[in-house]
């Protein structure tokens, strides 16, 4: 991890956006809303991939917009 992926104002977006998208993503494939471990499993694995796959989305985004993040300056603070 990044140090601008360890800031909470980082991290806190992407978490939502990615428990938004995993929900979305579950409703849409119709899975029953019981709880079961298999649901669970899914749900974790759909959630940690999107995390991942939204924080480095969001990390380059920013290092194109603004790129003196890259050098650290910012995970310093």
């Amino acid at each position: 991890m990044s140090p601008i992926e360890r800031k909470w104002w980082f991290m806190l977006p992407v978490m939502v956006l990615s428990g938004i998208a995993t929900q979305f993503l579950l409703t849409s494939a119709e899975l029953p809303h019981a709880p079961s471990f298999a649901g669970s499993l899914i749900f974790g694995l759909c959630i940690v991939t999107l995390y991942r796959g939204l924080s480095f989305c969001i990390w380059m985004g920013l290092l194109w917009v603004a790129p003196g993040l890259a050098d650290g300056k910012l995970g310093r603070r």
